[in-house]
């Protein structure tokens, strides 16, 4: 059933492979979610098929429409601390070393690491968790590393190591092509790919997603670097969305301008259609507690703003034990900020370019839906692209994607704004719009009398060639 006031902005779980099991599964089957994102770690991923074959048997939401699947291949941070049994002080100007878990080198710190090699280069900068401690390699050999303290503070048992600079050592053809056709056969919606710079890297992955599936899933690209913030022009076109991680973006540059970076990909994005996923530290104090600070709830209404597409809910967050009071509370934040009317950006949208039949056929449905005060925008999209051009403009009002696949709708479930109304037969031209007239009146909340934009770009029902138009309609 199509909601009326259904929340623009929507809502991803993430939880890391290693926590799956058919009891979460069982837990999470019906909370109110757009989709689950399933991180991916070597050590667990034989869990991920399981885990989602559960979820689908036990999920029934009462709206109807089913959670999308999102495995994310990134694989969270490369190394970990190992060892350490309690937390420990590093200060300013402090020399310290450290060393594989595999290696009998005496070091002070032992490293949890699936690649050794490559790790670390000598000046890089080392971050301990999401910047907690800053540290300086100095000095490296095969398996030991010598390293200063720039930054003192607290490290912890299991604690991340991120060192940025040499992390697209191992990009995307790191994921091996077993790997990778596991997860075609799941028929998952989307993958998250790892932050490249390297086009030529998102061409070669997309290939070879192609010749294991006649019907892939939806890449979307992790933007974790400035260098890849730089290249958005270069990369945008070649993926379905992109899931902007402010935490590792700030290690890259100064974190005081990652508000604006990320207003900027948002627009970007916008330019060029795509979804955009906003993910960190989304509630993370509700870890360990039910009640979210107030800069918290101040940041997620910032990301609805921005105009995100989806809101990450934190992956620790969803590990503890406060996991569903979480996600009712961002979904209470989506709610009333939406609702008080800040669905319009809370900054100066640049007016889009028109360079395509496409596009100027969506941007005048918007302004028309707009000038006479339509109740939706409907439009016909096979594959989804007329739905996310509209969707690209955050139109006032929603985008009923009309679609004749299940698979379809789902991959659409998290465009901003946009729900899904399944046709189970592919009719002709001059069936489509009563039969789409029909099925509104019956599956939404719009009535006879009611005005509609339909949106046809490759299908009409005034010419048999499909000319490209839209209209303006009432129900009947």
């Amino acid at each position: 059933m199509i909601e009326e006031n259904a929340p623009h902005t929507k809502m991803v779980w993430s939880f890391s492979s290693h926590v799956l099991d058919e009891d979460l599964a069982r837990r999470i089957a019906n909370e109110r979610v757009t989709a689950l994102r399933l991180v991916f770690h070597g050590d667990a991923e034989d869990r991920i098929p399981k885990f989602i074959e559960q979820f689908r048997q036990a999920h029934n939401p009462k709206s109807g429409e089913q959670a999308s699947i999102m495995v994310d291949l990134s694989n969270g941070a490369r190394a970990q601390l190992a060892g350490l049994q309690e937390s420990a002080e590093l200060n300013f100007g402090e020399k310290i070393t450290m060393s594989p878990v595999s290696s009998k080198a005496e070091s002070r710190f032992k490293v949890q690491v699936r690649y050794w090699d490559g790790l670390f280069r000598e000046g890089a900068k080392v971050y301990m968790g999401y910047g907690h401690v800053v540290l300086k390699v100095k000095s490296l050999s095969k398996d030991l590393v010598e390293l200063d303290v720039l930054q003192g503070g607290t490290i912890y048992p299991n604690m991340e190591i991120h060192i940025p600079e040499t992390r697209a050592k191992r990009g995307l053809d790191s994921i091996d092509d077993k790997h990778l056709q596991k997860i075609c056969d799941l028929h998952v919606e989307y993958v998250v790919l790892p932050g490249t710079t390297e086009p030529k890297e998102i061409e070669t992955f997309q290939s070879r997603l192609e010749k294991m599936t006649k019907d892939p899933p939806w890449t979307i690209l992790r933007i974790d670097s400035f260098d890849a913030y730089k290249r958005l022009d270069d990369l945008l076109p070649l993926v379905d969305g992109i899931l902007i991680s402010r935490r590792e973006l700030a290690l890259t540059t100064n974190p005081v301008a990652i508000p604006m970076l990320t207003k900027e990909i948002n627009q970007k994005a916008d330019d060029y259609a795509k979804i955009v996923l906003t993910a960190s530290e989304m509630l993370g104090s509700m870890r360990r507690g039910p009640t979210p600070t107030r800069a918290e709830v101040s940041d997620i209404a910032n990301a609805i703003n921005d105009g995100s597409d989806a809101l990450v809910l934190s992956e620790e967050v969803a590990h503890g034990p406060f996991a569903v009071q979480a996600l009712q509370v961002m979904d209470r934040i989506i709610e009333d900020t939406e609702k008080r009317g800040s669905a319009d950006l809370n900054w100066m949208k640049l007016t889009p370019s028109i360079e395509t039949e496409m596009d100027a056929i969506a941007y005048n449905a918007y302004l028309t839906a707009e000038r006479v005060r339509a109740k939706a925008i409907v439009c016909v999209t096979k594959e989804g692209n007329t739905a996310l051009r509209l969707a690209s403009y955050r139109a006032p009002v929603p985008v009923i994607a009309v679609t004749f696949s299940d698979r379809v709708a789902r991959k659409l479930s998290l465009a901003r704004g946009v729900q899904s109304l399944v046709l189970r037969t592919d009719p002709n031209i001059g069936q489509v719009l009563p039969i789409v007239n029909d099925q509104l009146v019956r599956q939404s909340w719009l009535k006879p009398g009611d005005k509609i934009i339909f949106v046809s770009i490759t299908l009409s029902s005034v010419s048999a060639k499909g000319s490209n138009l839209f209209t303006v309609q009432q129900l009947q």
